[in-house]
């Protein structure tokens, strides 16, 4: 069972950022880096959780979540949105959550190293995901990805967003879609997502740690 660690560390980030770049440069999604050589890091990610996949020591894998705020792109699909149908769709679903006090998150910047992209290994690596960040107790979540791998997405248990089920990023070459998921659901079909749960501390807005 894959589990995701934590990266507070300045190093350890450095490193993440690093291995964000290198993976990102050599796909279809190089059009997100920006002009930094080597390093890869946007606006949201001063204020996002930013998990690793270590395997022997070597971070293979890595993830950020971030938790929508009050501003005007409160998550990054909001930026992307190409339209009013896309933008209408994710803004309802984050005032759905608000409204019924569920914490939720967009989960970005997907990067697993080329020899840990078989199924298996990606399903095990997404379901970790889905752990990491519940015993903060969020378990709501969205994310957007390349038209094709949705069936992948959608036989782990996901849903399409209602509106955004495809539409274009300007600057991509392929459809995208959004999807989301309810993590007491997902629990039926992968009893394995309570496996080892425990309470951390998370990291607040300012920078300091308070309990979950």
């Amino acid at each position: 069972m894959i589990s995701l660690t934590a990266i507070t560390d300045p190093i350890k980030l450095d490193e993440y950022h690093q291995f964000r770049h290198r993976i990102y440069s050599d796909s279809r999604q190089k059009c997100f880096l920006g002009s930094r050589t080597g390093f890869d890091k946007d606006a949201y990610d001063d204020r996002a959780m930013h998990y690793g996949w270590y395997v022997n020591g070597s971070l293979s894998g890595c993830i950020r979540f971030i938790e929508p705020n009050e501003s005007a792109h409160p998550v990054p699909m909001v930026a992307l949105a190409p339209d009013t149908l896309v933008l209408t769709a994710v803004n309802r679903y984050i005032t759905e959550r608000r409204s019924r006090n569920e914490r939720m998150v967009e989960a970005s910047r997907f990067c697993l190293s080329p020899e840990h992209r078989g199924s298996r290994t990606a399903r095990e690596f997404v379901l970790a995901m889905l752990r990491a960040v519940h015993p903060f107790g969020i378990e709501h979540g969205l994310f957007d990805c390349d038209e094709k791998h949705a069936p992948f997405y959608r036989a782990l248990g996901f849903d399409l967003l209602a509106g955004a089920e495809r539409w274009q990023v300007p600057f991509l070459d392929y459809p995208s879609v959004a999807l989301h998921y309810d993590f007491r659901r997902m629990i039926a079909s992968h009893p394995s997502l309570l496996a080892g749960q425990r309470v951390p501390q998370q990291v607040s807005q300012d920078g300091g740690k308070k309990a979950a």
